[in-house]
């Protein structure tokens, strides 16, 4: 049977291409290896996760399979110290979230961003 591409439906195409590109995609090894765990992601980490999402997302929890609580938990230990930017942006990293391709856990300026919005978070949450 052969289909003429004008009768198929867009929807069908797009499937169709979609499913090669699932199918038949090369696996891409990370450029850095200070995380080794990053080989075993089930999921693509993404290169950049924006300073005010990766707070929201410790503040919410996301990272309590790495050690960091969320919700009034969080903010008492960010505030005692036992919980730092750093420390975030390494659980996003370990957990699949954030890259470790640009080495974001080295990034000063990365980092000091991370923490205003923490401050920020806390200030608002704890009024």
């Amino acid at each position: 049977m052969i289909f003429n591409i004008r009768q198929l439906p867009l929807t069908l195409i797009f499937v169709g291409i979609i499913g090669n590109l699932t199918f038949f995609s090369m696996p891409v090894k990370a450029q850095s290896s200070s995380m080794p765990s990053q080989s075993k992601c089930v999921m693509t980490p993404e290169a950049y996760i924006s300073p005010n999402l990766m707070a929201n997302m410790a503040y919410r929890g996301t990272y309590s399979k790495e050690g960091i609580p969320g919700y009034q938990i969080f903010i008492s230990e960010y505030n005692s110290g036992h919980i730092t930017a750093t420390q975030i942006v390494q659980a996003a990293m370990k957990a699949c979230f954030l890259s470790d391709q640009y080495d974001m856990a080295n990034q000063q300026k990365y980092i000091e961003a991370v923490d205003n919005q923490i401050k920020f978070l806390v200030e608002q949450f704890s009024r």
